[in-house]
């Protein structure tokens, strides 16, 4: 293999700034330089790749953050949290935040719509709901789950939601009949996470029975199974360019999954315990990942690099052969390990970064700073509440000091709603419910 032409990922950045299990990383939409993390440490972190000297905390969730999502409009995070709120925020030191209380239980997770326009929420109160956000108007609920509804996303054309749970089933919503047009259910292994395929023709899940599956929605059968992991599957994501796919998992590791070829081509290691959360950037040159080793490890993915006749059976060997040094562990640059993993059904390439140079320095010498936010309440009464304090009731304040202050418009949410993209013509998949388990397995 010549190292001119291919380069496998590589541990860029590491950091630590929570103080409990990470729940999910996402990257910005714009130019991949910021991620935001959520915790169940009750806060939420904006990391700048670009600021090495600092972080901005939002600390405004009384309980536990369970997601996080990015405009993709703008420059505004959106967290759902135990506390059964929705909050909608700018991440700056001092800007403005808006919130609903979206669910009667806790919210599991929270989706921004490709035109920014609206977001759909989960909840353990079994529902996933449609939000309008510059109203904060609650438009629509979607039904049929029968148990805590984990993670729901929108397509990319904005026309349908999938949706996943602990009742087993993967169901896709019509977001404007609301009627759900299709359903899978598992006989195995609950829902934990779901990830639509760039074309919108596919949607994977992540199972609590170690487990992958992409289901062709056109098809309406599952076209592939991935039993990678040996422990459950807590996250995944699929490459920009629709043909790899980043999963995380209980068992500490992430793997790259190469989905022409229906296999596994990269193990990762670095985490300490459970990899709960993965994502990649906007054009797939960088991925994130962590978990409760309260770890946010940022990688550089080279999988634009990739050539899979390089990885057939013998030339695997080969490559695999010549990295070998005496010490078959680690390499010498970096301390890095390439072998093949144990399971002799996975002939992918296990990579561990625990005693490289970026890990074991990683970026301490940064201030988390907590953001002071103007709030604006449905009375439409502005207060300002530094987020530190926020998380107890007898350190709020309120205060309309013009030197302390930052007064906001009625809204902070001044999007342009691209009504186009919410056309009911839009040809959507026919109502059907088959159960996955008459599908193909590849």
């Amino acid at each position: 293999m010549n190292p001119k032409k291919y380069a496998d990922p590589c541990l860029e950045r590491h950091f630590m700034g929570h103080t409990q299990c990470v729940t999910q990383v996402r990257f910005n939409a714009d130019d991949g330089n910021k991620i935001a993390s959520s915790s169940l440490d009750t806060t939420v972190i904006l990391w700048d790749l670009k600021q090495t000297a600092r972080c901005i905390r939002f600390s405004a969730h009384v309980e536990s953050v369970y997601g996080v999502s990015w405009c993709p409009k703008s420059n505004l995070v959106a967290s759902c949290s135990h506390d059964r709120t929705v909050k909608i925020w700018e991440p700056k030191l001092r800007g403005v935040s808006e919130e609903f209380l979206a669910h009667s239980k806790p919210v599991r997770s929270v989706d921004f719509h490709p035109t920014g326009a609206m977001v759909v929420t989960s909840s353990d109160d079994k529902s996933l709901k449609l939000w309008r956000v510059t109203q904060r108007k609650f438009l629509t609920s979607f039904v049929g789950h029968t148990n805590w509804v984990r993670s729901a996303k929108f397509s990319p054309n904005g026309q349908l939601v999938a949706s996943c749970g602990d009742d087993r089933s993967l169901r896709i919503f019509d977001i404007h009949s609301g009627e759900c047009v299709c359903c899978f259910t598992d006989e195995r292994g609950m829902g934990r996470q779901l990830a639509w395929h760039p074309d919108g023709n596919m949607v994977a899940v992540a199972l609590s029975c170690n487990r992958v599956k992409i289901f062709d929605l056109t098809a309406q059968e599952l076209i592939q199974l991935y039993q990678v992991h040996s422990a459950p599957v807590n996250d995944l994501v699929f490459h920009s360019n629709g043909k790899f796919m980043l999963t995380g998992s209980d068992d500490e590791t992430m793997k790259i999954l190469d989905l022409l070829e229906g296999r596994p081509i990269y193990t990762l290691t670095g985490h300490t315990g459970r990899v709960t959360t993965v994502a990649f950037n906007q054009d797939g040159s960088r991925f994130a990942s962590a978990g409760s080793d309260k770890q946010l490890l940022v990688w550089k993915s080279n999988l634009h690099t990739y050539d899979s006749s390089l990885f057939d059976e013998n030339r695997q060997k080969e490559f695999l052969a010549q990295q070998r040094l005496p010490d078959p562990s680690w390499e010498a640059s970096g301390g890095v390990a390439i072998s093949t993993i144990s399971n002799p059904s996975d002939q992918s390439v296990l990579i561990g970064f625990r005693k490289s140079t970026v890990y074991e320095s990683h970026d301490e010498n940064f201030q988390v700073l907590d953001c002071q936010y103007t709030m604006q309440t449905d009375s439409s009464r502005t207060r300002l509440t530094n987020s530190k304090s926020d998380n107890s009731a007898t350190n709020t304040t309120t205060t309309t000091t013009s030197n302390t202050c930052v007064h906001s418009s009625s809204s902070i949410l001044h999007l342009a709603e691209n009504k186009s993209s919410l056309n009911p013509e839009d040809e959507t998949i026919e109502n059907e419910k088959p159960d996955c388990s008459t599908g193909r397995y590849f």
